[in-house]
């Protein structure tokens, strides 16, 4: 059999929503309906709900953290400065355990910046560059060392990450309590049942009733 066209399944989903709302609002015309039957279908309504709030909350959640990144993007693009820096001494090779970064060399350099301003300080280096190397490092309105402006991408990967985190947690909670719920619609309906066969049972064996079970 050739898989239903997503507009089907569209329609099937809707329609056995509709049924759900229907028989939640005691508004189905069945009368063999159980009053389990509606506290069912009053958890898939439930379900339902809090699954697209919880959605919308993780859909605000990773565009304020893409906002903030933007926000942090813009600011560091003004305030952050590509410069160029000289070694003063030949890189060594970074000790083990060392956090000083990439390429796993660093070496002391020197700058100008702002204008008319000397810094110096540590830096990463690829290889094992002489003194005397030009380098391009980042700098702050004061000429400290900073990180280079995150990317784009970058922010867009953390925005989408933390969405995905947040659907994932709600989700999860949403369905752990819906488990809860149809597990205690089961365990109603079973007692239900056995009180109901406790009632049929001996019509059916033709066995006596057991005393304060019904007629005698």
């Amino acid at each position: 059999m050739a898989p239903k066209r997503p507009e089907a399944a569209g329609r099937a989903f809707r329609t056995t929503l509709r049924t759900h709302v229907r028989r939640a609002a005691g508004r189905e015309p069945n009368s063999l309906g159980r009053r389990s039957d509606a506290q069912r279908s009053r958890l898939v309504v439930a379900l339902t709900v809090a699954l697209l709030l919880s959605f919308a909350l993780a859909l605000l959640t990773a565009l304020a953290v893409l906002r903030a990144g933007q926000r942090e993007a813009r600011y560091e693009g003004q305030h952050h400065h590509h410069v160029t820096a000289t070694t003063v001494s030949a890189a060594v090779a970074d000790t083990t355990g060392s956090r000083s970064g990439v390429g796993g060399f660093h070496t002391q350099a020197v700058w100008q910046f702002p204008p008319g301003v000397r810094g110096t300080g540590p830096v990463e280096v690829g290889s094992a560059v002489p003194a005397g190397t030009e380098i391009r490092i980042w700098v702050d309105d004061h000429g400290r060392r900073v990180s280079a402006p995150r990317p784009g991408t970058e922010i867009a990967t953390t925005a989408v990450l933390t969405g995905t985190g947040a659907m994932t947690l709600l989700s999860g909670v949403v369905l752990a309590a819906y488990w809860l719920g149809n597990r205690r619609i089961d365990r109603g309906t079973a007692a239900a049942w056995a009180k109901e066969w406790e009632g049929v049972e001996p019509e059916w064996s033709g066995r006596p009733r057991r005393q304060g079970s019904g007629d005698q």
